[in-house]
């Protein structure tokens, strides 16, 4: 009998679930399972860690006699993109220098071989290369990790789209991974700067944690993860930590004012363990860049309402604030896309035979980055999701509640176990179900198989692949029985706001990214200017002439460069006089199909909220009106775009300004 599943995400267009009005079956899952077999060398690896996990191994991860804790023994890598530009790879390297060198102090204490830099066109990451092809270039095959050929812990330092989440998931089954990306050099910095000083600088917090989730009405997926998961790790923590102070924070009071108490204020804990749904946002809408992946609260009046969800009811990277505490703490976030999203949805793909995009390119979730890279001082890390989040992963053949991979991740941590090896649990969890699942599927037809148990199966082992950590791998909690006044914490903090000159997005000339992002996508973000090497094109060849050799010839360089700089003066001149005023209107539609664009405004539609913003701040405001009071819902959702507007304009600004320098400094 077919039973329907449950995904901790909710679209916010709709304020209903992630893929619409489709419900997600368990004989529809068991068709995407049949679609997706595991790859043989994957299958190796999951089949070799269940083994070793019922032999009583320790550990998959390293080979027998190493001790895990310790980075001499272990060893420790860094991962760049082999297609990243020197310039960027300097400027990266140059950024992150504070965590390098001490990570290379403590991982080359006996053997240099050790500690390992990923790095450059040779040794680098290739985009699209397995995690077996990958290995095997350092002499490795399935099995424990050696560290003197590949160290066990590894930091990714890079796009999703140019060393892709697939790569990590499946590297991670073997080793202790971690990523970091930030769209500027300064927030390597803050982030490289907090470990150091939360190692170095023996900063203490208070043994504390909160477990922080809803309970929305007429919402089976958060009433699960609250009863079925948070609660029990609660209660699991108080029996076992007495020297913890554990706050199972209320569902009623999981609200989106009181969870910025528990990150950053008063109430911030060292360990916080939030489960709610991700939001979700079309690739259309300005926020999806910027919210994808945030925590929607129990302000949320629930699926029925089927309302716009606006950020009046989750709790994203924007608010957090400029003076919050999260320095030293680490997170773990339950909800779809807490962690990131990709580009495609695979699962669509598979449940009805054709591709669908979700996002503009694959990236990393905002909020896990704010934490990181907070100018106050960052957290250490956090645990979170990438793709949808299933139910299953909290009840296993939905009827037996099961946390016990929750419970024993949270335990290494509070043992004070480095955050890869906290993973291993999610990872033997994958290997043995990716082993369960592939002989129920050989085993089984089509008209034979039980579509509820393989769907159980197929979900819990793509829940249990997609949790990733964000930040080093070998960050613990930095925890004792006396705290570091919170004073002492700030000025420890303040220390990651000073960073060298050279480490600056237009001093170095860094590209965050390979991949060619769309403007529009790129303006969303609320991602900084930054130089693309557009200059480099007219600058003049002064590599000197060979002996006896005719001069080169320069009048097509100084062509181009003359008809570059007049276009875009002619565009900065344009821009600068659209930005004396800032117009941003929003219309409703009873029937889209009438409705057309031109000459700036839609026709078919009516105009229901609108809004005018001088350069020097006056503002015009016409609010819609429904039965004579405001429409809120039309209301909240132009507040948005208004939000929205103001950044991509502050944005273009700092573009059109930093391109003019460029064009200055290559005219000179």
């Amino acid at each position: 009998m077919s039973q329907e599943l449950f995904l901790n995400g909710v679209d916010a267009a709709t304020g209903g679930p992630l893929d619409g009005e489709i419900t997600i079956t368990t004989d529809m899952i068991a068709k995407v399972a049949r679609g997706q077999k595991i790859t043989p060398e994957d299958l190796k690896d999951a089949k070799m860690r269940k083994a070793l996990d019922q032999a009583k191994s320790d550990h998959f991860g390293v080979a027998e006699g190493i001790d895990d804790t310790d980075l001499a023994q272990t060893g420790w890598s860094v991962i760049f993109p082999a297609s990243l530009p020197k310039k960027s790879v300097d400027a990266l390297k140059e950024a992150l220098k504070p965590l390098l060198d001490l990570r290379k102090s403590q991982a080359a204490a006996k053997s240099p071989a050790f500690y390992k830099e990923v790095i450059g066109p040779e040794l680098g990451y290739k985009n699209g290369e397995s995690k077996n092809d990958f290995l095997k270039r350092f002499g490795r095959g399935p099995g424990p990790a050696d560290p003197e050929k590949f160290p066990y812990y590894a930091m990714i330092v890079g796009s999703p789209e140019t060393i892709s989440f697939s790569f990590q998931y499946q590297l991670d089954v073997q080793y202790a991974v971690g990523r970091i990306y930030f769209d500027r050099l300064e927030d390597y910095y803050q982030y490289a700067t907090s470990v150091v000083a939360a190692e170095t600088k023996k900063l203490s917090r208070a043994k504390t944690a909160a477990f922080f989730g809803p309970s929305n009405p007429d919402d089976a997926a958060t009433r699960m993860s609250s009863s079925g998961l948070l609660q029990p790790l609660a209660a699991q923590m108080k029996a076992q930590y007495k020297d913890w102070a554990v706050d199972m924070v209320d569902p009623a009071k999981s609200t989106k004012a009181n969870l910025a108490n528990y990150m950053g204020g008063a109430q911030t804990p060292s360990l916080l363990f939030t489960a709610s749904h991700g939001m979700s946002f079309p690739m259309a809408d300005p926020r999806q860049l910027r919210h994808t992946g945030a925590i929607l609260c129990q302000d949320w009046p629930g699926m029925k309402a089927r309302v716009p969800i606006t950020d009046k009811f989750y709790f994203s990277a924007d608010d957090i604030s400029a003076d919050a505490d999260v320095f030293g703490m680490i997170a773990f976030i339950f909800a779809c896309y807490g962690g990131g999203i990709p580009k495609g949805d695979n699962f669509y793909r598979q449940a009805f035979g054709q591709p669908k995009d979700i996002a503009p390119y694959a990236f990393v979730s905002q909020l896990p980055l704010r934490l990181l890279s907070h100018p106050k001082g960052g957290a250490l890390g956090v645990f979170a999701h990438v793709e949808r989040a299933w139910g299953q992963s909290i009840q296993w053949d939905g009827t037996q509640n099961d946390v016990e991979t929750f419970d024993s991740t949270v335990d290494a941590l509070l043992n004070g176990k480095p955050a890869g090896v906290a993973t291993e649990y999610f990872n033997e969890r994958y290997g043995e179900i990716s082993t369960m699942l592939t002989e129920e599927l050989d085993s089984t037809t089509p008209e034979t198989q039980d579509d509820v148990k393989v769907a159980g199966m197929w979900t819990s082992n793509n829940d249990a692949r997609n949790y990733t950590f964000i930040g080093d791998p070998a960050v613990r909690l930095p925890v004792s029985g006396k705290e570091t006044p919170k004073a002492e914490r700030a000025s420890l903090g303040a220390l990651v706001s000073k960073a060298p000159a050279t480490v600056t997005g237009a001093s170095a000339g860094f590209q965050p990214d390979v991949v060619d992002r769309a403007p529009a996508a790129k303006a969303a973000s609320g991602a900084t200017s930054t130089n693309y090497g557009i200059g480099d094109l007219f600058k003049k060849d002064e590599t000197p002439a060979a002996e006896g050799a005719a001069p080169a010839a320069s009048g097509s360089t100084g062509d181009a460069l003359k008809k570059f700089v007049d276009k875009l003066g002619d565009y900065m001149s344009k821009a600068l006089d659209d930005a004396t005023s800032l117009e941003i209107s929003t219309y409703v539609a009873g029937d889209m199909s009438s409705v057309q664009y031109e000459t700036g405004k839609f026709t078919g539609a009516q105009l229901r909220a609108l809004t005018r913003i001088s350069i020097d701040g006056d503002t015009l405001v016409c609010v819609p009106e429904k039965d004579g009071e405001v429409d809120t819902a039309i209301w909240n959702i132009h507040v948005d775009m208004v939000k929205s507007a103001q950044a991509n304009r502050a944005e273009l600004m700092k573009t059109l300004v930093s391109a003019a320098a460029s064009i200055a400094n290559i005219v000179k």
